[in-house]
């Protein structure tokens, strides 16, 4: 029976229960007003935040490998939900439901099926910097977003282009009692993350506690704001997040299937932004505790927390860090902590989302802006441009699409960068002519070291593979050695960074060697690999070059002509 379980649950200790409670306690508190901020971010209802704060909850505790990774609606995924659903401009509510339901079970079915066949490499399209980027982007383009709600305003928009506008019409026409919410909370929330950890920690309270408290911080913030809201009976001089219905969310097919080929593209780069996102939480978290990580297990246990949240009118879920660090920091040993949370959250949803009525949206939109705030960070584009200007090229481009064409063009941007500078690279391999170091084996770059070479023997090492983006380059390169050294009559091609061959890359090589044989030069290939050498055999070059084939760059470099003192490998 306890091979079916959770290896958490089959392996529970009672002394893992404390943390667990009273992890799951303090991210309850967090993820209710989380939950409605994401779903309004996403131009949906309040409540389908909730619904999807809750199922995806129970899945990844059941499916997940994580100890404290927290699933849920998250800013980034919300805000390129907003942005697919703007553009389709549905007919109603009942249609923008549909919509991000589908994106939910579309986002979700494609991440299962990639886990099934075992794609957890495909976090790795988007490229660090290009990531970065994106991130940013779309940071600030839901900080400024939350500015229109803050001031009292309604709209927006999803490129710089709209908000501006936006924003300059909410705080020309700004409701001063929804300001002054706004910005008391803004400054109790930067108050609070700056200073009242150290603050605690001088009254004499434990670090670890008084750290837990400062992030609890956006709690209080809403509970406040819900008490002075009824007390001071302001209930219509600020916008309210307004009823949410009570009850538990109901599983429900969406309509509009006839819209689904709409919906294709947009939700594989939700899933891939996801994915990308919730594997760096739990490679965090399973850092902290040198535990391993299963990509491609993630992507499965991913994958079915969307397809939950679609299920159950929801919208598409991710990992997020911030709250997965708190519930890690709270105490959370297990995913018992995610059980007992989403336990509590349909306790609040049955029995207590009427006092959710009085939560004003300028309060709301001050917790987005300084919990995303933190994610508009320019130091990854200070490391690339100190590193590699096309990496830093990269981050910009991105940064730019995003903002002025929107997140789901500005995805679509940052991954055709990142391929197309992994081409652009291997297009133009690293290629040096090399020379031995006297009395050795060994073979450096003529141009840094001092080293032995024969005019009659011109020895090239290529430090890329060769394929269909390179190969034209490589041979012209040859060529261009070969010019310089008119009186070479062999060349050594050194193939020890050559990991794979393609096709045109055979046709090359080829081409490559009738070529110089008419030209008197013999070619030589030196330190093939394995898997190289078995694509030279399919495609019948490895009979071709018989006796040319050297296993090492010294072999190739002597072969007939045998010097006083070498010897004979």
């Amino acid at each position: 029976m306890s091979r079916w379980l959770p290896a958490w649950l089959a392996g529970y200790r009672r002394d893992w229960l404390g943390g667990d409670v009273s992890a799951a306690l303090v991210v309850t508190l967090l993820l209710i007003p989380q939950g409605l901020a994401y779903a309004l971010l996403a131009g949906l209802p309040a409540q389908t935040g909730l619904y999807a704060s809750v199922v995806p909850l129970f899945i990844y505790a059941l499916v997940g490998k994580s100890h404290a990774q927290s699933v849920g609606p998250m800013a980034v995924t919300s805000l390129l939900t907003a942005a697919t659903l703007a553009r389709l401009a549905p007919a109603g509510p009942a249609d923008t439901l549909a919509l991000a339901a589908w994106l939910a079970l579309l986002s979700g079915a494609m991440l299962v099926l990639l886990g099934a066949l075992r794609f957890g490499f495909l976090a790795d399209f988007l490229s660090a910097p290009v990531l970065a980027g994106f991130t940013s982007a779309s940071a600030l383009l839901i900080v400024l977003s939350q500015l229109v709600p803050l001031a009292g305003g309604h709209g927006g928009g999803s490129t710089l282009t709209t908000l501006l506008p936006a924003l300059w019409r909410a705080f020309a026409s700004a409701r001063p009692v929804a300001l002054a919410f706004g910005l008391a909370t803004l400054a109790w929330l930067w108050l609070a993350r700056r200073y009242l950890a150290g603050a605690l920690i001088r009254c004499g309270v434990a670090a670890s506690l008084a750290r837990l408290a400062a992030k609890a911080a956006p709690v209080l913030a809403v509970l406040g704001a819900m008490l002075a809201v009824p007390v001071l009976q302001l209930t219509h001089d600020l916008p309210l997040v307004g009823a949410v219905p009570a009850g538990l969310p109901q599983p429900h097919w969406p309509a509009l299937a006839a819209r689904l080929p709409e919906l294709v593209l947009p939700a594989f780069f939700i899933a891939l932004v996801n994915y990308v996102q919730s594997l760096s939480v739990v490679q965090w978290l399973a850092a902290q505790r040198g535990e391993p990580v299963d990509p491609d297990r993630e992507l499965l246990a991913l994958g079915l927390c969307n397809v939950g949240a679609g299920l159950f009118t929801g919208l598409p879920v991710t990992g997020g860090l911030s709250r997965s660090v708190i519930n890690a920091e709270a105490g959370a040993q297990t995913q018992l902590a995610s059980l007992i949370t989403a336990g509590l959250m349909l306790v609040v949803m049955v029995w207590a989302s009427a006092a959710l009525a009085w939560l004003p949206l300028s309060v709301l939109a001050a917790t987005i802006v300084i919990a995303v705030g933190s994610m508009v960070d320019f130091a990854a584009l200070r490391r690339a441009w100190r590193v590699d200007r096309a990496d830093a090229a990269g981050f910009i481009a991105t940064f730019v699409a995003v903002l002025l064409l929107g997140v789901d063009t500005g995805i679509v941007a940052g991954v055709l960068l990142s391929l197309g500078s992994w081409l652009a690279r291997a297009g133009r391999p690293h290629i040096v002519e090399l020379g031995r170091l006297p009395g050795s084996e060994h073979f450096r770059n003529v141009r840094r070291y001092s080293v032995e070479t024969r005019p009659q023997v011109v020895v090239v090492r290529v430090d890329e593979s060769l394929f269909f983006a390179n190969a034209r380059r490589v041979e012209e390169a040859l060529w261009a050695r070969l010019a310089e050294r008119p009186h070479a009559r062999r060349l050594v091609l050194v193939m020890s960074a050559v990991n794979r061959v393609d096709a045109t890359a055979l046709a090359m090589l080829e081409r490559l060697d009738t070529a110089l044989a008419a030209h008197g030069v013999e070619l030589s290939l030196a330190e093939v690999k394995g898997p190289v050498l078995a694509v030279l055999e399919r495609g019948g070059l490895a009979a071709r070059f018989a006796g040319r084939l050297h296993l090492t760059t010294l072999q190739a470099w002597r072969a007939g002509h045998v010097e006083a003192g070498d010897y004979v490998i």
